[in-house]
């Protein structure tokens, strides 16, 4: 448990806290865990390092409740996690931060994720359920059998039967009881939160100066976001197979098609074709695009691919990863000059994106594994990434797929 307190409550954390909203977030454990906050000391950057050293020395009696506001106010405490703050809170017509606080006071994104948890807990807890989709690093993409078809979520049968279907293919993984679904339309997408038990486990713990045996479940945070104009939807889970598996319950019960996803191509999204073919003389074109300042191949990634051996799947027993701050395809090519793309497979390239907005640049490093990964963190910027990977053959061109015949 210490160790965990002490990755949230680190040195930064302590000195730049406001420590007037962090005496108002633990004052309810006060006493639990024994932090006597009018024996601090009187001058600010002591007190401030009093506080670190109390939490540095903390152990398993930190109370879990705060332990888990301190990690939820963690996630939200970042620019993204601001922003969409400041989003829902101008959707409900509140300020998280009153004017004279903000005037008088440096509004940094952990004041203000501290800020909402305390006064205006809908909010936060809200934007915590939509931060689950901004934090999503590498969710697989489906193309459907067609674009335009609306999803059934404004449907309340509809919605229990997905909900019922999720929860018993969940229970059935992972022996758990709990499962819970959530809705949030956005503009022409629905976005859908599947939160479950995983597999259990069990850990010896010391409570009170006594040994007991603690069995718990972790909760995931499954993904849905399904866009109807273009009949594609981006799901993260733990394995491909669950996946695979919630992109076709969403289809059933929320399209009215189980296999809307499961044609010929669903999966052929992403493609490193381009590359492969031009080598070194591959560029990104962004000349349409006068805030992009630049896209860079930092990282690529190549091997032998699969290929089959005797009627068996057999991977490549090497790979090679290389790095460079400029072009990384270059550098792959100096270090080994007598390499041919056509006998090998590029597995994954890493590229950087810097985006010229709001008087600054914004750098975003987008990972694009074929055939249907392309991960970033920093959504804001995921229309013009998209455009650019499709613009310069990266991202395949929507095509009208067939829908797949069930294999029953």
């Amino acid at each position: 448990m210490a160790k965990n307190v002490k990755k949230f409550v680190n040195r930064d954390f302590a000195k730049t806290v406001d420590l007037d909203l962090l005496k108002r977030l633990i004052d309810p454990y006060a006493a639990t865990i024994h932090l006597d906050w009018n024996g601090l000391p009187a001058d600010e950057k002591e007190r401030r390092e009093a506080i670190f050293e109390f939490f540095r020395g903390t152990d398993e009696t930190f109370p879990a409740e705060l332990l888990d506001a301190l990690h939820k106010i963690m996630v939200l405490s970042n620019e993204n996690g601001a922003r969409l703050l400041h989003e829902q809170a101008d959707l409900a017509g509140v300020a998280i931060v009153p004017p004279d606080e903000a005037d008088a006071k440096i509004v940094t994104p952990r004041h203000l994720a501290l800020r909402a948890f305390l006064d205006h807990r809908a909010v936060f807890d809200l934007t915590l359920d939509k931060f689950a989709f901004w934090a999503v690093k590498s969710p697989t993409e489906f193309s459907g059998a067609k674009e335009g078809v609306e999803s059934r979520h404004t449907d309340d049968a509809a919605k229990e039967a997905f909900r019922a279907a999720a929860s018993g293919y969940f229970a059935g993984r992972y022996l758990g009881k709990y499962c819970d679904v959530r809705w949030y339309p956005e503009d022409d997408e629905i976005c859908i939160l599947v939160l479950h038990g995983k597999n259990a486990v069990t850990a010896n713990v010391e409570e009170n100066g006594s040994e007991r045996t603690l069995t718990y479940r972790e909760i995931a945070q499954d993904t849905i976001r399904y866009h109807s104009a273009t009949g594609r939807v981006w799901i993260s889970a733990t394995a491909a197979a669950e996946r695979k598996k919630l992109a076709e319950l969403f289809a059933e019960h929320m399209l009215g098609d189980k296999n809307f996803f499961k044609g010929a191509n669903a999966e052929q999204i992403y493609t490193l074709a381009p590359i492969q073919r031009q080598g070194t003389g591959f560029r990104f074109n962004h000349a349409w695009d006068p805030d992009t300042n630049a896209i860079l191949v930092k990282e690529i990634q190549i091997d032998e691919g699969e290929h089959e051996v005797d009627g068996k799947v057999r991977y490549s027993p090497w790979a090679m990863t290389v790095r460079d701050s400029q072009n990384a395809i270059v550098r792959l090519v100096e270090l080994a000059p007598d390499i041919d793309f056509d006998d090998l497979r590029i597995n994954y390239v890493k590229l950087e994106f810097r985006f010229e907005s709001g008087g600054r640049e914004h750098k975003v490093i987008v990972k694009v594994k074929p055939p249907n990964i392309a991960s970033f963190r920093n959504h804001a910027f995921e229309k013009q990434i998209l455009e650019h990977l499709e613009r310069n053959g990266i991202r395949l061109t929507r095509q009208p797929v067939a829908t797949a015949v069930a294999a029953e």
